[in-house]
């Protein structure tokens, strides 16, 4: 039994509405094989014990409920068809991942309590690899990829979590910011019940040349064209400036860079009123200079054992139930003061040698944000998945005209609702399929 640490973030903001799930789908370039698809699962499954688990709850005598992970010796499962399966269900084995695939489609479904994006990014190489060896070559490099049979690092089991807290220092008094500009208050759009997603394809050498010329980062550069859009949608918000809250792993800082649990922290890049009159290499290093800043080791453990401490005084409540109902009421509210919008950029997938059969990565992942970007890199592309809550493409238009203001080229490859799996209903205490 492994009881929940740094899971617990995560775990008490979602349920059935906001489920907190993502889906990562590799676009082959052929189409899939369901039977070697099947396989290379099982293959994969041996190599993350710790991703073999079950959600459970359990009372500790005094009144107190817990969450834990049990063991899960079931298999992973592998859906013929696009709908996600409905994670911590009987349909997916009781498990918080699963796998479906479609045309030349390869998805994996994934519960944010579980693990991050760079969690499920070895999963999924090592998922590609299987796949690849089976269906075009046995011979096939698996350098920089985890396999079974690999002796697995105790490093990778360590929840930070767990690790003796450091005294934490005395609460500083915040900067003062300008108010975040809330897009959700006075929109200027109609904002609908479900995001949608768009996936857009750009050449990797092409954006790049366009962020060096500037000394930027693919992080710094998009988070300000996003920002340029929303201010320009925007004109009115008097001192309110826009900000684009970045995900941030955190695995360096704590000295775990093995650990698998769901380790993002987050950071903010605003656009003040001062900014917006620089030139783009004046407005880049700003916000470079505020990167270096806070993901100084020393900032980002801070935030880390302060969200470990504030979990701490939630699991005072007797139970899991009533600490969602108090985390669930600020996640939003929180979310859209840190952030305008959102970006999350794992890096580089890095999916070896069986990258050369892989044409997109696209990301869908649920989110508080009315805007978020997810962006990968894989075999040449950049892999942008633009993911919005509005009735119209607004945002979305001046978002790609701010690129093509920069000579950027891209293309939409699709658009649809937002594809993220379900979970089962677990603050339901009648229901005892997970118990």
């Amino acid at each position: 039994m492994m009881k929940l640490r740094s899971e617990r973030f995560y775990l008490y903001r979602a349920d059935k509405e906001s489920p907190m799930t993502a889906r990562l789908t590799l676009c082959m370039n052929d189409a899939v094989d369901g039977q070697l698809l099947r396989e290379a699962v099982a293959a994969a499954q041996r190599r993350y014990p710790y991703f073999c688990v079950k959600f459970c709850i359990y009372n500790d005598g005094q009144g107190y409920e817990h969450a834990s992970f049990d063991d899960n010796p079931l298999p992973w499962v592998v859906a013929d068809g696009r709908n996600p399966l409905t994670l911590m269900s009987p349909e997916t084995n009781g498990h918080l991942l699963a796998f479906s695939w479609w045309d030349n489609c390869i998805a994996l479904d994934f519960f944010h309590a579980l693990t991050d994006g760079t969690g499920a990014y070895r999963v999924l190489r090592t998922l590609l690899y299987e796949y690849c060896r089976r269906r075009y070559d046995s011979n096939l490099s698996r350098e920089g990829v985890w396999v079974a049979g690999d002796v697995i690092d105790e490093a990778e089991w360590i929840d930070p979590a767990t690790m003796p807290h450091p005294e934490l220092p005395k609460q500083q008094p915040a900067p003062v910011f300008p108010e975040t500009l809330n897009i959700a208050e006075n929109p200027i759009a109609p904002i609908t019940d479900r995001h949608e997603t768009v996936h857009i394809l750009i050449d990797e050498e092409q954006m790049m040349a366009k962020i060096r010329a500037c000394q930027g980062t693919p992080v710094v550069w998009l988070s300000l064209l996003l920002n340029k859009a929303i201010t320009r949608l925007n004109p009115d918000s008097n001192e309110a400036s826009p900000a684009v809250a970045v995900a941030v792993n955190m695995r360096k800082a704590l000295g775990t860079p093995l650990s698998h649990h769901s380790l993002a922290g987050g950071i903010s890049l605003r656009f003040t009123k001062q900014m917006q009159d620089w030139d783009i290499e004046k407005q880049i290093a700003e916000m470079r200079r505020t990167v270096a800043q806070c993901t100084a080791p020393d900032i980002l453990l801070a935030q880390f054992w302060q969200s470990s401490y504030r979990m701490d005084l939630l699991d005072k409540l007797p139970t899991l139930e009533a600490r969602h109902q108090t985390m669930a009421q600020q996640v939003k509210v929180i979310a859209r003061q840190r952030g305008s919008a959102s970006l999350s950029y794992v890096g580089k997938a890095n999916l070896g040698a069986a990258e050369q059969y892989v044409r997109e990565l696209r990301t869908d992942l649920d989110t508080p944000f009315l805007i978020l970007i997810e962006l990968a890199a894989v075999i040449g592309s950049f892999c942008l998945s633009f993911i919005h809550q509005f009735g119209t493409d607004v945002y979305l238009d001046a978002f790609l005209d701010e690129l093509q203001q920069q000579g950027v080229k891209y293309t939409i490859t699709e658009r649809h609702p937002i594809e993220t799996a379900p979970i089962n209903d677990f603050w339901n205490r009648n229901n005892k399929q997970l118990l």
